[in-house]
This record gives C-alpha cells, sequence and structure tokens, in this order.
C-alpha cells in the first residue's frame, strides 16, 4: 500500500519532468505551468504521507517521545485554525471557534496539534466553496470533548465506518482530486486511545460531516483531610 502511495505521485512527477525537460508539450507557457503546478501538488501530498507514516510509526512502536504538561486545548484549536486559513479564505469557508473558557487537559502539546490540525484542515479540504466549519470545545467533569463540523461532501455510513483504518482514503466522484495520505484520521485515533478516548465520525452524503474526539480527564485530588464524614 505505501509502495503504491509512493510510486504512483513519483511516476507522475517525474513524467512532468520529462515533458518540460524535452518541451514536447510545444511552445505554450501555459501548458508547461499547469504541469508544474501538479507536480508541486503531488511532491506537498508526498511529504505529508512520509510525514504521517513517522508519526504512526512512532506511536506504533512507542518510542515516541512525549513532553506532558498542562495544554489548553483553545490554544491549540486557535492555531490549527490560522494555519488553513489561508486555504479558508480562498475558498470563501467560513471557520467559529466555539469554547467559551479553557479546555485544560495533562497531554503532549505536539499530539494534541496533530489531531487539531488533522481534524480541522479535513473539514476545509472536504468542504464546498462557501461552507462552513464549526470547532466546539467542551469539558466535564471526566472528559474534554472536540467537535469538528462541515458543511462538505460527507459521506455514507458505508464509508465512515472504513475511514479510521490505516492508508484509508474514500475515492469516488467527489474525492478524486482531493490529496491525503490516508493516515491522518488512523493518526488521531491512535492517538486518543494513548489517552483513554475515542474518536467518531457522524456524515450524511452533501451535507457535511462531524469529527468528535473525547479525551478523559484524571479525577481532580480532594481537598479534604482523607477522613469520610458521617451525617
Amino acid at each position: 500500500m505505501l509502495a503504491h502511495e509512493l510510486k504512483a505521485p513519483l511516476a507522475a512527477v517525474e513524467g512532468y519532468l520529462h515533458i518540460i525537460h524535452d518541451r514536447s508539450a510545444g511552445d505554450d507557457p501555459k501548458a508547461y505551468e499547469h504541469m508544474l503546478d501538479r507536480s508541486l501538488v503531488r511532491t506537498a501530498a508526498m511529504r505529508k504521507l512520509i510525514g504521517d507514516l513517522l508519526d504512526l510509526t512512532r506511536i506504533e512502536s512507542g518510542q515516541k517521545k512525549r513532553d506532558m504538561a498542562n495544554v489548553d486545548l483553545r490554544e491549540v484549536a486557535k492555531a490549527s485554525i490560522e494555519m488553513v486559513s489561508v486555504e479558508a479564505l480562498r475558498r470563501n469557508i467560513a471557520i467559529k471557534l466555539q469554547a467559551d473558557s479553557p479546555v485544560e487537559l495533562q497531554a503532549d502539546r505536539g499530539e494534541m496539534e496533530i489531531i487539531c490540525n488533522n481534524l480541522i484542515s479535513n473539514a476545509v479540504k472536504y468542504n464546498r466553496d462557501g461552507g462552513s466549519v464549526t470547532v466546539t470545545l467542551t469539558a466535564q467533569t471526566d472528559k474534554a470533548q472536540l467537535s469538528v463540523a462541515d458543511t462538505g461532501i460527507g459521506m455514507t455510513d458505508d464509508e465512515a465506518g472504513r475511514l479510521f483504518g490505516d492508508f484509508v482514503r474514500i475515492k469516488n466522484e467527489k474525492t478524486r482530486n482531493i490529496v491525503g495520505s490516508g493516515l491522518g484520521l488512523s493518526i488521531v485515533k491512535k492517538l486518543a486511545s494513548l489517552y483513554g478516548g475515542d474518536v467518531s465520525v457522524q456524515s450524511t452524503p452533501d451535507v457535511g460531516s462531524t469529527f468528535t474526539v473525547i479525551l478523559p480527564l484524571p479525577a481532580a485530588p480532594s481537598t479534604g483531610s482523607g477522613q469520610a464524614s458521617s451525617t
């Protein structure tokens, strides 16, 4: 699977480079500009695949260095939104963050960034032009919840059921021009599991999808003397 995911775009880039080198597409500069643009898209996708694969390997091998600290998910989500803001603006996609207060937990900030970056960037990538993304953060006594809802192309129940497997990409007429590694959501699920949490999706074709990550929070320490009181 990995060999195919790398060989296919490499072959496409190599083909474009040969055409450009030999000037076999004629004298129209726009033809060559198109080939260069497509090559850049392909190489960006390969770079994303390699980065995702490294993250996946570190997680599964247990060798990923983790720096546990107090992390505010609201700040992480803001940074992720900022990262996709240019693409969202280009496609007139509105992004709204709903978080009335900080949502804090003990976590590795890098892992929380991976979760937020994957879900929010996907919500833009698979959205329709002029659509919207709503990122909602809530904290309860025992859990933190991150939900990312989009107004995008959506999925069938069968497609949603396969979504969190390694190298799974939903391929149909609506997604054929959208590049991806097929690892992002698998990594999100594995990271959530490291914290004893989970990720789920609800989706309707041509309406949109909502991804929800639940991360358990540790029980608050007792502030009493440690002795049971009687009534």
